[in-house]
């Protein structure tokens, strides 16, 4: 594990909340534009988050892309459905994975530093109801959760921070 992955897993502030949600917060070393940029090209999710293995855009784009993939975290393919807000906020509901299986998340962008950073304000709903919610116990689907958003958290932050120093690098810039 690097310095910066182990920086950034200590720099996670996971809470659990009632009704089957995680929330976390994190900075990141990036403009939001930038942090929305990497999160946004679903596409290329399995170079960026190293859980997922797969990832196909089944429709739409940035801001409404309906997206499946298959998550080693989650230990599924499922699919989402993003309602985002360029540069601000990325929103997402499961549309489609195992059953019983419900989900959604949002993953604010709040510009700090004069915007130069972003303090990412993360939640994840996740539950399983029904029938197969008497097999997936509280405590695996909270593990799950916490698992997928430090990975993901982990994951964005580091490829932010590598793109910026990028940019700065090729700039001359501090």
């Amino acid at each position: 594990m690097s310095a910066f992955t182990l920086l950034a897993l200590a720099a996670i502030a996971l809470q659990e909340m009632p009704g089957h949600t995680t929330e976390a917060t994190l900075e990141v070393d990036a403009p939001p534009a930038v942090v929305y940029a990497l999160v946004t090209d679903y596409a290329h999710w399995p170079q960026l988050l190293g859980d997922v293995r797969s990832a196909k855009v089944e429709r739409g784009g940035p801001r409404d892309a309906r997206v499946r993939f298959r998550s080693e975290i989650l230990d599924h393919t499922v699919t989402v459905q993003f309602d985002n807000d360029p540069g601000r906020a990325i929103k997402f509901v499961g549309v489609e994975g195992p059953p019983g299986g419900r989900a959604r998340g949002s993953y604010v962008l709040e510009p700090i530093d004069n915007g130069h950073r972003t303090r990412v304000h993360a939640s994840f709903y996740l539950d399983v109801v029904g029938a197969a919610g008497v097999f997936v116990g509280n405590g695996k689907l909270r593990k799950m959760r916490e698992a997928k958003l430090r990975a993901d958290l982990t994951d964005v932050a580091a490829a932010a921070a590598r793109q910026e120093s990028g940019l700065h690098a090729r700039s001359g810039l501090p």
